[in-house]
């Protein structure tokens, strides 16, 4: 009788944490285990650092997924957004509104964490740490987090910022009509800005009218979907940005 009690108890439990885990997130290296800590680490010429998680439904059911955002630690004149579900958010939102609904299986692959200086500069030298936690919609205690630390410690000798150049974020993200992007080319350098769809091929090409300020492309005539925005300065790559048009 007590063994039966035992193994009652036991099933009862794995099932019920095996429903509490409906949740599994990856990113380009590899699963992470769940409330894990990871490390984002830039230097303090970086100005934005940029997380990319991948959040999978392990469970038997299709499920809507929220993402929230919890500041733990904060530096002075920093902020941090986030896109997931098709929205990218402003800074001031902490919970995401619930994604389409996920089959079993299926993942959202287009969450990133968005750390960077409000004023656009080089990010101070610190550290920062936000939890992302994803749960089912309706139900937080059926949820899975990961906490990282955003790290701007000096590394070593790094590119000087005038020979890197600068390129924002675009806003709003996703973009209807047109998006706005804040730039700065390397010192008395004149760039352009590229923007390629997934399959690599360019489908605009905008030279930049000065080498530092800001620039609306419109956006209308774009396809929905995820595009990458590039600012270059002699056929070079110097930084890219990620861009999602809705219509």
């Amino acid at each position: 009788m007590k063994k039966s009690i035992l193994f009652f108890y036991l099933f009862s439990f794995l099932a019920f944490y095996g429903y509490s885990q409906s949740l599994s997130l990856s990113n380009a290296a590899g699963p992470i285990e769940p409330n894990s800590t990871i490390i984002q680490a830039g230097t303090p010429d970086s100005t934005e650092l940029i997380t990319y998680i991948t959040v999978t439904n392990a469970g038997a059911r299709a499920v809507r997924i929220v993402c929230k955002k919890t500041e733990l630690t904060l530096m002075d004149a920093t902020e941090v957004t986030f896109c997931f579900g098709g929205i990218c958010y402003f800074y001031s939102t902490f919970v995401s509104d619930p994604s389409e609904p996920i089959e079993p299986g299926q993942a959202i692959t287009d969450f990133s964490g968005h750390y960077y200086r409000s004023d656009w500069q080089p990010i101070p030298s610190g550290e920062s740490v936000i939890r992302w936690t994803f749960f089912i919609n309706g139900d937080e205690n059926d949820s899975v987090s990961v906490t990282v630390k955003y790290t701007t410690y000096p590394l070593g000798v790094g590119k000087p910022i005038a020979l890197q150049g600068l390129l924002s974020s675009g806003y709003p993200n996703p973009a209807n009509e047109n998006v706005t992007f804040h730039y700065m080319a390397p010192t008395g350098l004149q760039g352009n800005l590229m923007i390629r769809n997934l399959v690599g091929s360019a489908v605009k090409d905008v030279m930049l009218p000065s080498s530092d300020g800001k620039i609306t492309i419109p956006t209308a005539d774009l396809p929905g979907g995820i595009y990458f925005c590039s600012l270059m300065v002699d056929g070079k790559v110097l930084t890219t940005k990620k861009l999602m048009v809705s219509h």
